[in-house]
C-alpha cells in the first residue's frame, strides 16, 4: 500500500512539459511542476548518483508548495484535528509534511522512468474545486489511474488528496492514524512520526 501511495505522489511530477499563465489551471500547475522537477533532476543527476539524500530538497522546494499540507492533516486527522490544541496541529502537520516528503523522494528514485499521460478534463473546475486525472504506464499491466483533488485558494491550486487505482491517500492514512490515535493519543503518533522522519535522515 505504501509503495502505491508513493507511485501516485510521484506522478504528480511526471507529465509533460510547462504551460505559463498568469492564473495556472489545475492541469498546468501539474503541468509545469513536472517540467521543473525534471529538469532539476537532469542538472542535478551525477550529485544524486553520489548522494540520493539531495533528492529530499528539490522534492521539498520544487514539488511539495503545490499541496495544502494543513487542509490534508486536518482531513487525515478527522475530528481528531478539531480536538487538537495548536501546537499538536503544527507539530502533525510539519512531521507528516516530512513523512510525504521522504516517501515521495524514495517513489521518484524507483518510479522516475514511468510514461506519465494527463487525461484531457470532462469537467471544467467548479467551485474552486478541481480533478486532475492522469494515468501511469508502467512497464507490466495495464495504465495505473491517478487523480489529484485540488482546491483554489489565495496561493492558487493546491493539491489535498491523491488517488492511485481507487485508493485515496487520505483516507488511506486516516485510517491509520485515527486507529493509532484511538490505542495511543495524538502525542504518541507525533512522537513516533519524529522518530520515523529522523531515522530516514540518517
Amino acid at each position: 500500500m505504501k509503495k502505491i501511495i508513493a507511485f501516485g505522489l510521484l506522478l504528480l511530477l511526471l507529465g509533460n512539459g510547462p504551460l505559463w499563465a498568469a492564473v495556472q489551471s489545475p492541469q498546468e500547475v501539474i503541468q509545469d511542476t513536472s517540467a521543473r522537477m525534471l529538469e532539476a533532476l537532469r542538472k542535478n543527476r551525477d550529485a544524486l548518483r553520489q548522494n540520493s539524500s539531495q533528492i529530499y530538497t528539490l522534492v521539498d522546494q520544487i514539488v511539495l508548495p503545490n499541496f495544502d499540507f494543513e487542509l490534508m492533516s486536518r482531513w487525515v486527522l478527522g475530528r481528531n484535528w478539531q480536538q487538537a490544541t495548536p501546537e499538536q496541529r503544527r507539530r502533525f502537520a510539519d512531521e507528516f509534511r516530512t513523512l510525504l516528503v521522504r516517501t515521495y523522494a524514495k517513489a521518484l528514485l524507483e518510479y522516475s522512468d514511468n510514461e506519465i499521460r494527463i487525461l484531457p478534463s470532462a469537467n471544467p473546475a467548479a467551485n474552486n474545486e478541481a480533478t486532475v486525472k492522469t494515468e501511469a504506464q508502467v512497464r507490466t499491466g495495464p495504465p495505473i489511474p491517478i487523480n489529484y483533488t485540488m482546491h483554489l485558494n489565495s496561493d492558487g491550486w493546491k493539491v489535498y488528496d491523491v488517488t492511485v487505482d481507487g485508493v485515496s491517500l487520505v483516507t488511506n492514512y486516516r485510517s491509520t492514524f485515527v486507529s493509532q490515535i484511538r490505542s495511543s493519543g495524538l502525542d504518541t503518533v507525533i512522537a513516533d512520526l519524529q522518530k520515523r522522519n529522523a531515522q530516514a535522515s540518517r
